[in-house]
């Protein structure tokens, strides 16, 4: 009886990238909640982080290029809505 060996194949996955003020619990819990609502059949990676002197942010990055996806903080349902349909269309 063996192991059965599983295929390493290094696969590099789009990453969304939410980054919010710090201490600004609203903009967190945005993140969060934009992260949750993401319904997409392609798999992606998530960073949520929040730096001293970081400003709100929502990006997308596919390989090496890097795509601004939201960068003034509005945490209305049809913001949300608008940014996660760029995101959609950039994975068509």
């Amino acid at each position: 009886m063996g192991c059965k060996e599983t295929k390493n194949t290094n696969k590099v996955y789009p990453t969304l990238l939410c980054f919010f003020e710090t201490g600004n619990t609203a903009q967190a819990s945005y993140c969060l909640k934009f992260r949750d609502n993401f319904k997409h059949e392609k798999s992606i990676n998530y960073q949520i982080k929040s730096e001293i002197g970081m400003k709100f942010s929502i990006q997308f990055k596919i390989k090496e290029k890097i795509y601004d996806i939201q960068n003034e903080f509005d945490d209305s349902d049809e913001t949300m809505n608008h940014s996660l349909n760029k995101i959609y269309q950039l994975l068509a």
